[in-house]
């Protein structure tokens, strides 16, 4: 599978829950190292645009305010994915939460015998 850079939408506007396979995988991500990793590079863009907007020449105010929107919006982005990832993982179905299938004793015993239905 080919990823390749994302620029515009790739999803429709009436897509915005996760199916259950991509949430299993967020919920994967939050024990891989590798997701650290991503963390740290967005912490960084985040701390980078953070940092261009505290440059911003006082005598903009124009440029303060959309700095300062963008920034807000970079760190929102950033907790919204870990907010995500999280609650994909703590919320996940577990294959040993599950019950077992019943077993053939099981299904015997829970069976009744034709005369008890009729009372007799």
């Amino acid at each position: 599978m080919e990823v390749r850079l994302r620029t515009t939408r790739t999803l429709k506007v009436t897509e915005f829950e996760l199916s259950p396979d991509k949430k299993e995988q967020l919920a994967q991500l939050y024990d891989d190292p590798r997701y650290i990793a991503l963390l740290d590079a967005l912490e960084m863009a985040c701390i980078s645009l953070e940092t261009a907007h505290l440059n911003t020449g006082v005598g903009n105010p124009e440029e303060i305010l959309g700095g300062h929107a963008l920034a807000k919006s970079a760190w929102l982005v950033f907790t919204y994915v870990q907010k995500l990832v999280s609650n994909a993982y703590h919320t996940r179905t577990s294959d040993e939460a599950e019950s077992p299938p019943p077993s053939l004793e099981d299904l015997i015993q829970g069976v009744e015998t034709y005369g008890s239905y009729e009372g007799t």
